[in-house]
């Protein structure tokens, strides 16, 4: 197929390529500023209104908040570990906490309460912006381009999204449009030319930043899909540069790929665990929703009588929101009736996004269950692909349409046209306007901390509700979580600790939420909750928010001598912490083998024993012990490889001390220890990113000429 953009060197078809500019710039501007109308943009200009989205407040705002303090503050640095919830967990390497893509790097420029709007808006703008690209280089008209374009970025898949919150998900929902658009440029070009070479690199760098996106799934589903796509369009050798060009994109973001890869194997994601509540394949009953999107009614934030209330929980609702409107099923009707499905490239996308659908029913349940822990969780979402051929399809008949009118109805034909689009803008843009819903911005600011309770939480924790708009939500260390890639040792201990059943699978749980032996245990020292607490001796708040202390919670750092040590394997230690009758505020439990150790005599000096906490950075903990005995340093940090300890200028090992925090062994006498955390992996996938990239040089500048490449 001949490229629609490919450059005539006839003169004469210079005013023809002018105007067919002026088409596309113009197509393509009408197509933005109606993407903008759905998500409006402007929501981060003023600052007094914020985009409203679940997740995003309550999670992705305090990473982006966490990563920009660290960038921006006196000493910039990227952090390795992120200490405010849980016991602390990886932070860059964990894509969803810190994707390394462009437009996730441009919203640390903006507050993160308003970062939102822009994040949704750059999505959804590149999403339509790719699909048109795609769809002029497969040889649609603009008008149809464009129609395809923004019914993309206005789907119910990405529009729920926005209210959802799903900040990665939204990154990563482009990936699909930019990989087919690559894909037609690298096979429409010359494999001598120089603008071969130039695509071939784009193409490997756009797969680096989706692999990168914080998202698995949908990167996964594109680039399964743009290698199939490949394969579909050449068969010949005309695809092994395009297909290395793809692995060794892929490689270079080896230096975050591989610590992912190793914090998964670390995580709950391994665990014999329960199906998560959001593991949802698309239920039959749902497909329905693809004509009568509200049939089933509504999660409780849209305030209506008619509740969501036919499936075990709203992620039913959330995961299955797949309406594109009626035009693009009737278009799709219209190209089967053509004999479309016989041309280029729609037998592909037939299949596509009729395989991708099928695959995302029960019917496959038995298949996925085969596949120890949870990889990739939702297989619902694969209507991802569904949308996307469903989108691309209105583009094909529309333009189908107007190219081959009826005789003598052309006028007939333009005003059908017209009429059908101004219907589907109306009929998706009414039903997507239902996701976005904006708030007021919360007056404080993320420096804005009350000093007061700052001083009063000390080196402890806190447990808040994360619902509460306070500026000490996850600005302070809190023992409550909400990620989906969650370390396995403190999860566990949490489990155990709460005496919740050892199969419970959350990835959210707040620390308000938690018995009075977790939070002891857990240096957590106050609780800040809507709910009113018995156990707790309240101290605090007012008639809607109330704070409590806890009695007897346990220091974040102490030294217990070895007399208070004792030496368990695995089963033993979380059988004593599930116990309720145990003490864990006066005892370690450290590994078998950890016991032939034996400790020197004892020292009798005039000082007791003291430890002294500091934290210049998240990764980093400094602490000056004095002791008389001989015994173990209890750091309440969630133990993970890359801890390391050096005790007065001497590296030392770091023990998991009760299964998951921090042990250091100590003799007698005053000590300070140094903790560091460095990614575990960093360094292998450095090296697997130089190679990809060295690798990539001779692929891109080499062509089959003797005298390049002999």
């Amino acid at each position: 197929m001949n490229s629609p953009n490919q450059p005539s060197a006839d003169p004469k078809m210079n005013g023809w390529l002018d105007s067919r500019r002026v088409r596309d710039l113009l197509a393509v501007s009408v197509m933005l500023v109606a993407v903008a109308a759905l998500y409006r943009p402007w929501l981060v200009m003023g600052g007094s209104q914020t985009l409203f989205g679940f997740d995003y407040l309550q999670l992705h705002t305090h990473r982006i908040r966490y990563a920009g303090e660290a960038l921006f503050g006196p000493h910039p640095y990227l952090p390795a570990w992120y200490s405010r919830e849980l016991l602390g967990a990886p932070f860059w390497s964990n894509m969803q906490s810190f994707p390394f893509i462009p437009t996730r790097l441009l919203l640390l420029l903006v507050d993160p309460l308003r970062a939102y709007a822009l994040g949704v808006n750059l999505a959804a703008g590149l999403a339509a912006l790719f699909m048109y690209l795609y769809c002029r280089r497969i040889g649609l008209a603009p008008v149809p381009a464009a129609s395809s374009g923004w019914t993309f970025a206005a789907s119910g898949f990405f529009a729920s999204r926005t209210m959802a919150g799903h900040l990665p998900l939204l990154e990563a929902y482009p990936a699909l449009p930019l990989l087919l658009w690559l894909i037609e440029t690298t096979l429409q070009e010359p494999s001598s030319s120089r603008r071969f070479k130039l695509r071939l690199l784009a193409l490997s760098v756009a797969c680096a930043c989706i692999v990168m996106a914080g998202h698995p799934q949908l990167p996964a589903y594109a680039l399964v899909t743009a290698v199939l796509y490949l394969l579909y369009r050449t068969r010949d050798a005309r695809a092994l540069k395009p297909l290395g060009a793809i692995t060794l994109g892929i490689g270079s973001a080896g230096f975050v790929l591989w610590p992912m890869f190793q914090l998964v194997c670390r995580s709950t994601r391994l665990l014999p665990l329960d199906a998560p509540q959001n593991d949802i394949s698309f239920p039959y009953g749902r497909l329905a929703t693809y004509l009568f999107p509200w049939k089933d009614g509504f999660p409780d934030p849209f305030g209506t009588t008619l509740t969501f209330t036919h499936y075990p929980n709203t992620a039913y609702f959330w995961d299955t929101v797949c309406y594109v409107g009626w035009l693009p099923l009737l278009a799709l009707t219209f190209l089967m009736l053509r004999g479309k499905w016989r041309d280029h490239p729609w037998p592909f996308f037939f299949v596509l996004g009729s395989l991708a659908l099928i695959l995302a029913l029960p019917v496959t349940q038995s298949l996925r269950s085969l596949i120890p822990g949870t990889i990739l969780r939702s297989p619902s979402r694969q209507i991802y692909l569904t949308t996307f051929a469903l989108a691309l399809a209105l583009g094909g008949a529309l333009d189908s349409w107007l190219r081959n009118p009826p005789p003598r109805a052309h006028t007939l034909t333009l005003g059908v046209a017209v009429l059908a689009l101004a219907a589907h803008a109306l009929d998706l843009g009414r039903h997507d306007l239902r996701f976005v819903r904006v708030l007021p911005a919360p007056s404080f600011g993320s420096h804005t901390v009350n000093d007061t309770w700052r001083t009063q939480i000390g080196d402890g924790r806190i447990a808040m509700d994360s619902a509460i708009a306070s500026p000490l939500n996850r600005e302070v260390d809190d023992i409550g979580f909400f990620d989906s890639v969650i370390l396995a040792r403190p999860y566990r201990a949490l489990l155990d600790l709460t005496e919740k059943p050892p199969t419970f699978n959350v990835q959210k749980l707040d620390g308000s939420q938690m018995g009075l032996r977790a939070l002891v245990a857990t240096a957590t020292k106050v609780v800040v909750t809507y709910v009113q607490l018995d156990d707790l001796p309240r101290i605090g708040g007012n008639d809607r928010v109330r704070v409590y202390g806890v009695p007897s919670w346990v220091p974040r750092a102490s030294f217990l001598p070895f007399s208070q040590a004792s030496f368990l394997d695995e089963r033993e230690i979380h059988e004593r912490l599930r116990d309720p009758r145990v003490d864990l505020t006066g005892w370690i439990m450290l590994p078998p083998n950890t016991d032939k150790l034996a400790p020197p005599p004892p020292v009798v000096t005039a000082f007791d024993d003291a430890v002294t906490y500091e934290r210049p950075s998240s990764d980093v903990i400094v602490l000056k012990v004095r002791t008389n005995q001989s015994g173990f340093l209890r750091v309440l940090e969630s133990f993970d490889p890359g801890w390391s300890a050096n005790v007065d200028g001497v590296l030392t090992p770091v023990l998991p001390a009760d299964d998951f925090a921090l042990a250091i062994r100590l003799d007698p006498g005053i000590h300070e220890v140094h903790l560091q955390y460095d990614t575990p992996g960093a360094r292998t996938g450095a090296a697997i990113s130089l190679v990809s990239l060295l690798l990539l040089v001779p692929l891109v500048i080499c062509h089959r000429s003797k005298s390049l490449c002999s």
